[in-house]
């Protein structure tokens, strides 16, 4: 952690300040951007003022005073909620605009870390609190070269792990023998990890047939799960990492038919088509904007993309937002391909990634084409190639 990197933000964004603030761990972007370690014992109101210029200033609970000493700068203890106010006063600038981890109106919830009452005491001050969703992601959401290597060394072996899976079940078929989601699922996660890839803990891959496809975050287990049979539909949501701390995920998802080309209904591939075309339209809206040299917010691309469904008459079954920002965790705190779900302003940065997502989800089936999309300085990159063009026949 650099205080001159956040200083320089700052000063390009025309701050006076940045004000961390946290209460019991409730503000996670605090910590990774202060790099802070969570092991220890934060059981009071801490606050850590970065100023654009000059020399930052911790203010602490006298209960724990021990905290923040990895940070440079000015200490000072409060023991009542008196003195917590009084010295706020004076730490901070009059009438200073102030970055916080807050979101006007909570159009973005993964940062809305900072409480209402904590923003109603700042600007009784005088403060006008700002959002730091854009500044935080310059600290939280861009790739090291190495870590893109990751994510595309990802991508490369489960799609390798997805072939395999695909010959096998078509064999399978071929042969008459009896499959289930749970463990057809159970069957990729081996092979995810035989390709020396690793999953999050609790987090499977989805297998969903028929209706269940229908659902997009269905989840087969032992006991709740459905066969899968000649003439099914077949939704695959798959993703894993490598096994270093620092490695990026790959999420992707195909979609399979248990039989031949010929037999995939023409519902089936009409709705696959629809799906398709708004997944390469919103990375084509992404490409042409970098490609000019504008920036891309994540709403924006979230429309380019949807449009196309909306006017395919889908709409409605498009229940979930394009995508998500993807880092060491599968769903990161970055901007998200969202103007559904969430309002999401914030502006994607070179070098992070995101999943491209769309579906379509009806009744009896649902389909979804995921791939990810690496933003590089004026180009995106696809990851997880190739991208799937068409249903998959098993047979």
């Amino acid at each position: 952690m650099n205080i001159e990197d956040i200083q320089h933000v700052l000063q390009e964004a025309q701050l006076d300040g940045w004000l961390f603030y946290d209460f019991r761990k409730s503000n996670p972007i605090a910590y990774q951007i202060l790099q802070l370690s969570t092991d220890a014992m934060y059981t009071r109101r801490w606050f850590y003022y970065v100023p654009a210029q000059g020399v930052p200033t911790a203010l602490i609970s006298a209960v724990e005073p021990h905290i923040l000493r990895s940070l440079p700068g000015e200490r000072v203890l409060f023991r009542t909620w008196q003195e917590m106010h009084t010295h706020l006063r004076e730490i901070l600038p009059a009438r200073a605009h102030l970055a916080m981890e807050y979101s006007p109106m909570n159009a973005i919830p993964y940062v809305s870390r900072v409480d209402a009452g904590t923003v109603e005491l700042l600007r009784s001050f005088g403060l006008e609190i700002v959002s730091s969703a854009n500044l935080a992601q310059r600290f939280i959401a861009q790739l090291t070269q190495e870590q893109i290597y990751t994510q595309r060394e990802a991508g490369r072996l489960l799609m390798a792990a997805k072939d395999i899976l695909f010959a096998q079940l078509g064999d399978d078929l071929r042969a008459g023998k009896e499959l289930d989601e749970y463990t057809v699922q159970q069957r990729f996660v081996a092979l995810i990890e035989q390709a020396g890839l690793e999953l999050p803990e609790d987090e499977l891959p989805i297998v969903a047939v028929n209706a269940n496809s229908g659902n997009p975050h269905y989840e087969p287990t032992a006991l709740q799960h459905s066969p899968i049979r000649r003439g099914d539909l077949v939704l695959f949501d798959f993703w894993a990492k490598l096994p270093r701390p620092d490695a990026v995920f790959g999420d992707y998802t195909w979609v399979a038919f248990a039989g031949t080309r010929d037999e995939i209904p023409a519902r089936q591939r009409e709705v696959f088509e629809v799906v398709r075309n708004a997944r390469d339209s919103g990375i084509a809206y992404v490409r042409e904007r970098l490609a000019a040299g504008h920036p891309v917010e994540g709403r924006e691309v979230d429309d380019a993309t949807r449009n196309v469904i909306v006017k395919a008459g889908y709409g409605d079954y498009f229940v979930h937002r394009t995508g998500h920002s993807i880092g060491t965790v599968l769903h990161g705190n970055s901007a998200n391909i969202d103007n559904f779900e969430s309002q999401d302003e914030r502006t994607l940065l070179p070098y992070t990634c995101n999943s491209i997502e769309p579906g379509i989800y009806l009744p009896e089936f649902g389909i979804r084409s995921e791939v990810d999309l690496l933003i590089l300085e004026d180009d995106a990159e696809v990851t997880g190639v190739p991208i799937q063009e068409e249903i998959f026949p098993l047979l």
